[in-house]
């Protein structure tokens, strides 16, 4: 959470309510390891032809998440992976990731999403007009690139995911999505923003 420094007075209130509740070095870091901009942009858009014309009707992990979209997802989460690297965080791959949550066998992530009792159960979103772009463009792939290029990390795949979210959803992925300026970072060097992360203050 933010200040770093109540996190573990926190999870001790919340750890009866949230049995196996993990903690994270900073919410930046918290951040940084949601799995669902991860997965779901680039999910959808390589399957925006068949969402609109099945109205979801398919097993989106099972049939959506082909090899090709697996990489594609693994190649985002390598440029997450590296904005997190800079800024001092050793984050876990989304494969491992998706292994630990359970959902599958160890593998890579076609692997265990294939092998998965649970995913492979799960439909697509019903039309383009879902969270999946609308949530997890503005508010995962456009912040973290946005973090990333302070930090002097670029972000070419995540960029790319954006402007054709926004295409798609016919809304601006960058203007709507939180950015460093929004986050309270803007122009803060590395050691500021530990500082800050740590205890809420950037004085």
């Amino acid at each position: 959470g933010l200040p770093a420094t109540a996190t573990d007075r926190v999870c001790a209130r919340l750890s009866s309510l949230f049995p196996g509740i993990q903690t994270y070095p900073s919410a930046m870091a918290c951040g940084l390891s949601a799995m669902n901009p991860v997965v779901h942009p680039a999910g959808v858009l390589m399957n925006a032809g068949r969402i609109e014309y099945s109205h979801g009707e398919f097993y989106f992990y099972e049939e959506g998440v082909s090899p090709s979209v697996a990489k594609t997802i693994m190649a985002v989460d390598a440029e997450r992976r590296a904005i997190a690297t800079a800024l001092g965080y050793d984050l876990i791959a989304a494969d491992e990731a998706f292994y630990r949550a359970g959902f599958g066998p160890r593998g890579d992530l076609w692997a265990t999403i294939n092998g998965s009792l649970m995913l492979t159960q799960l439909k697509a979103p019903g039309s383009l007009e879902s969270r999946w772009l609308s949530e997890d463009i503005p508010y995962g792939l456009s912040t973290w690139h946005d973090v990333g290029a302070q930090y002097g990390v670029g972000a070419p795949l995540m960029r790319g995911l954006v402007d054709i979210g926004s295409v798609v959803m016919g809304a601006d992925g960058w203007a709507t999505g939180r950015s460093v300026r929004e986050l309270g970072i803007e122009g803060m060097d590395l050691d500021t923003l530990n500082a800050f992360l740590q205890t809420g203050s950037a004085l």
